[in-house]
């Protein structure tokens, strides 16, 4: 068996639902901003702007992380592009350091985590929250600061 046949295997056998359940309970507040969902993601909308953001989890990978998505129905298509006169701008205000980020996502956050350890769920619930929560914020400030 290969690494990554491995590792597919694993990430099937995540409990993706008990995950996003409890991150909903300890986060009830996520529920009414969620514009969409799926087994491995949490969109977070911000219709003003039409952007999303999106908290998801990669358990074979061993990380959790927050970028700006897509999501047609709110608009949030061409994110990148759309960001990029803002990037410098926004990445500043994160203070990312390179190891807190992943190449080819554009603006994001990930922290490597041991996803498969369920006493690690609610710290990394929080974590998602916090850092949609600094996205959403830097993002706001980024485009009031360069409107």
């Amino acid at each position: 068996m290969s690494e990554f046949d491995f590792g597919a295997r694993r990430a099937r056998e995540f409990r993706h639902r008990a995950f996003w359940a409890l991150f909903e309970e300890r986060h009830p507040e996520e529920r009414p901003r969620r514009s969409r969902h799926g087994p491995w993601f949490w969109q977070r909308g911000l219709p003003p702007v039409s952007l999303v953001i999106t908290m998801y989890v990669a358990p074979e990978q061993n990380l959790v992380g927050v970028f700006f998505g897509r999501n047609e129905k709110l608009g949030a298509v061409d994110t990148e592009t759309r960001l990029a006169p803002h990037r410098a701008t926004i990445e500043e205000r994160l203070k990312q350091r390179p190891e807190q980020t992943a190449q080819g996502f554009g603006i994001n956050a990930i922290w490597r985590v041991n996803c498969f350890a369920e006493d690690n769920w609610p710290a990394m619930a929080d974590w998602l929250v916090t850092e949609a929560g600094r996205f959403e914020q830097a993002v706001a400030e980024a485009l009031n600061e360069d409107a």
